[in-house]
């Protein structure tokens, strides 16, 4: 083996120097989250009063905005005029595959082989993470669980903080190695916020559950990487496609039944994340348990990065067979399944929930069905419709937690049958609630209607080859569950605005005059930031093009792949 020639000093410093003042250009919005965590930690700890802790909430909300705005400023413009002048996304932390010295950014974007990307892609991700934790923020403020708990709103701060660049990091990374690393720093805030309430038996049991099955699923995602690791020799997944696709398919020098292996296990650490069947026990339980923002944070924001790593996991590591034109696993059908099961199984153990919060959570895991339903047909429409499924799943979401957390902060019940009659005493906050679930719904003139109207689009587009419908199965399965839907979501408004409390028909019974009830008021934040929730939600319902073109232009970054629109 021939030695490696003697490295000229000042070219190795001008190369470190290089290497490193490239990257850390591209990663300014993560290290801005970085140093918030940091700063938020010193906060806590040097303010005593319990009042001077909620100054680390606002410290917090101010930390997401910037790095939201640096993430805008990393988004790539396209010019149809002048398409030549367009880079799709920028490779940083780049890295040789020989392991011996950086690679300077000009061969590292030939080679493709980096630890992270700034692309549209990542970008859009970060900026739905940021509104998702900002909007979580503000619940904050509102909530009973968190405040009456405001000496550890320090800690409870940095740590979203602190969540915030796992969930930065996730759509971005190109390395399995960076892929279990972001995952694990969610993971690892996300159980102590859902035992955030750990005096309550509620949350120590949310805690736990989500620790258990955490473990369980990092455990089998980071055995797929190895043996990934193993069979290709390298943790890239750039890398991991070109020598894949070397095997053509014949196979050759891969062994196929490993490579199944891989692919399933490491798909089951992401199935974990986004809350998809088998692997959604822990959803109903945590959301229970844990405090409202935090449920919400974890069904918004996590959720988003978790597609994206989804994304970008299984359109970049498996090329088509030379042959077929198939992909060389056939992750389609694998999503295909684990989509139909997942929406299925969500809207069937809604319908059986008396508890408003465990049906929003078994909703989560049947929405997760409908997006994964997107992703099986393996084209850039697919990409396209989940981005729009996101941004508005974000506000009808985190708006529908919001509406059930502030009737909870006034009547003390999240049980359906509580619910009853709250519609002539807090008429705007049962009528945006309403809202909300008519859009998770689907409904026309509302946000969700137009998400699952592309997504249903995406999978009925006919095959460029065959002229057919070839997921037309696939699209019955997201009509049928989304009718199913109607009725649970539309059980809770009958009993807001249908149904007359229990109290006053028992009254009634015994033949005493039921008392007048008094109208139930919220603050004026309160009400604007619901307002600020419901506007969105009933305005993309009708006027979606903007959102369409923003979220079309996410999967330029793609197109090297050659995946059929």
């Amino acid at each position: 083996m021939p030695l490696q020639p003697p490295v000229n000093p000042a070219v190795l410093g001008y190369t470190i120097r290089e290497y490193a003042a490239y990257s850390v250009n591209g990663f300014v919005p993560e290290l801005i989250l970085v140093v918030g965590f940091l700063l938020a930690i010193l906060l806590d700890a040097v303010t005593r009063k319990a009042k001077s802790k909620l100054f680390s909430i606002w410290f917090a909300i101010a930390v997401l905005a910037l790095a939201g705005f640096f993430s805008a400023l990393e988004w790539h413009g396209f010019d149809a005029l002048h398409p030549g002048q367009w880079v799709p996304g920028s490779l940083i932390f780049p890295y040789s595959q020989t392991l011996f010295l950086p690679v300077v950014h000009q061969s590292v974007i030939e080679s493709g082989y980096s630890m992270a990307v700034v692309d549209n892609f990542s970008v859009f991700l970060k900026l739905l993470v940021s509104l998702g934790g900002i909007l979580v923020l503000l619940m904050s403020l509102s909530s009973k669980e968190v405040r009456s708990r405001s000496s550890r709103l320090g800690e409870y701060a940095s740590l979203i903080l602190g969540m915030s660049v796992g969930l930065y990091l996730m759509p971005a990374s190109t390395d399995l190695v960076m892929m279990y690393i972001s995952l694990e720093l969610v993971s690892i805030a996300g159980y102590i916020l859902a035992g955030f309430s750990r005096e309550t038996e509620r949350g120590s049991e949310a805690a736990l559950k989500y620790i258990l099955f955490g473990a369980f699923s990092s455990g089998l995602m980071i055995y797929g990487f190895s043996l990934f690791y193993g069979l290709t020799g390298t943790t890239n997944i750039i890398a991991i496609r070109q020598i894949l696709a070397l095997s053509g398919t014949a196979h050759t020098g891969v062994n196929i039944y490993i490579l199944w292996t891989a692919t399933i296990l490491a798909l089951a650490g992401m199935a974990y994340k986004i809350s998809a069947v088998p692997f959604h026990f822990w959803t109903p339980d945590v959301y229970e348990g844990a405090p409202l923002p935090v449920t919400t944070l974890l069904s918004v924001a996590s959720k988003a990065a978790g597609f994206g790593l989804l994304i970008r996991f299984v359109f970049f590591i498996f090329p088509q067979g030379r042959q077929t034109g198939a992909p060389l696993i056939d992750w389609q059908m694998i999503l295909a399944v684990g989509a139909v099961l997942t929406m299925t199984f969500g809207n069937l153990a809604a319908l059986l929930q008396t508890n408003v919060r465990r049906m929003l959570a078994y909703s989560t895991i049947a929405h997760a069905g409908y997006m994964l339903a997107a992703l099986a047909i393996a084209r850039a429409s697919g990409i396209v419709a989940v981005m729009i499924y996101l941004a508005a799943y974000l506000f009808m979401q985190v708006g529908a937690f919001y509406a059930v957390m502030l009737i909870a902060n006034k009547i003390g019940s999240e049980e359906i049958d509580d619910y009853r009659g709250l519609g002539a005493r807090s008429p705007l906050v049962s009528s945006a609630l309403v809202v909300f679930l008519i859009s998770l719904t689907g409904i026309p003139l509302t946000a969700g209607f137009i998400g699952k109207f592309y997504v249903l689009s995406a999978i009925l587009s006919s095959s460029g080859a065959t002229h057919t419908v070839q997921w037309l199965w696939l699209a019955i399965a997201v009509i049928l569950n989304s009718l199913i839907s109607l009725y649970y979501y539309l059980r809770v408004a009958a009993a807001l605005f249908l149904r007359r409390p229990l109290r006053e028909l028992a009254l009634e019974r015994i033949g005493k005059s039921t008392p007048s009830t008094e109208r139930i008021a919220y603050s004026i934040p309160a009400m604007s930031l619901l307002m600020f929730l419901v506007i969105p939600v009933v305005v993309l319902g009708i006027y979606f093009q903007p959102l369409v073109d923003f979220a079309s232009s996410v999967i330029r970054f793609f197109n090297f792949q050659n995946i059929p629109y």
